[in-house]
């Protein structure tokens, strides 16, 4: 059981989607015993196991069909009433809800499916005082949050967390990194680095390594945005499209101090993936 326990940690802890599997009840001769437990992801069997055999292969399966719904709970009840004459039915009173199995056991065993999606996740570069507030709003509302800074000591003010990954990187030199930096289309990139030429440094990099980001937010004054917008069209020699660029990051909800600029980015964003409109602090780049 410890060894499903720490691969759920582990499972959480990266976003990876899973299943855990347990024995809750059996009746008769099953190859599992209650309080066996398994976790499966989209690949197969990650750790533990519920006793192998038609009964194992059959949660793998389910667990695929799981993870790919909106479902967080199943039980399912399995009936191993296999037998060797293939002409012969045999006759016993079957739940229509249950599940047979061609396997010679003869026996029941109740699984419990709890299934562990992946949830939406949010890139930040910058981990000061903004960003703090940032992450704090964004666990709340449920995003697995990636915080990147090449500052360690600032990094570990950020209290550890399951859902929330630390990255020591060199914000000037993140080329060399981006293999291992994972950013979805979908995904909200915030950039708030502790001075402007990093900003700029991750604005380029991300436009040279993620060309169709919905959502690039970028903190900074105007004469900032217009200076940086004005340097990434010069790099890229005007093949660039910026519609993407949300700098000022933000709406206009009035404040300055960490928490309430940080209130307003993590709202932009909602309108961004609710579709809703609002008055936004960008600039028309």
């Amino acid at each position: 059981m410890i060894d499903v326990i720490k691969a759920l940690e582990k499972c959480l802890s990266e976003n990876t989607p899973c299943v855990e599997v347990s024995i809750i009840n059996i009746t008769g001769s099953v190859p599992g015993k209650v309080g066996f437990k398994m976790l499966a992801g989209p690949e197969g069997r990650i750790a533990g196991t519920i006793g192998g055999g038609s009964v194992e292969l059959f949660a793998l399966e389910k667990s695929k069909i799981l993870l790919k719904s909106n479902e967080k709970f199943l039980t399912e009840e399995v009936i191993l009433n296999g037998t060797l004459d293939k002409s012969k039915v045999k006759k016993q009173s079957v739940n229509p809800k249950s599940v047979q199995l061609q396997s010679l056991c003869g026996g029941k065993s109740t699984l419990f499916f709890e299934v562990f999606h992946s949830v939406k996740s949010i890139h930040i570069f910058g981990a000061g005082h903004i960003s703090q507030c940032l992450i704090k709003y964004a666990e709340l509302l449920n995003y697995f949050v990636s915080v990147y800074d090449n500052r360690k000591n600032i990094l570990e003010e950020i209290p550890d967390c399951t859902r929330c990954k630390k990255f020591t990187y060199d914000l000037r030199n993140l080329q060399k990194e981006f293999k291992n930096i994972i950013i979805k289309n979908d995904d909200p990139v915030i950039i708030l680095t502790h001075n402007h030429i990093n900003d700029i440094d991750v604005l380029e990099f991300l436009y040279r390594n993620y060309k169709n980001l919905n959502y690039i937010g970028m903190i900074g004054s105007k004469r900032k945005v217009v200076e940086a917008v004005k340097y990434i069209k010069n790099k890229f020699r005007n093949k660039i499209n910026l519609s993407n660029l949300f700098a000022p990051v933000g709406i206009d909800i009035g404040g300055e101090t960490p928490a309430e600029i940080a209130l307003s980015i993590m709202a932009e964003i909602q309108t961004i993936h609710t579709g809703k409109k609002i008055k936004h602090l960008k600039l028309n780049n």
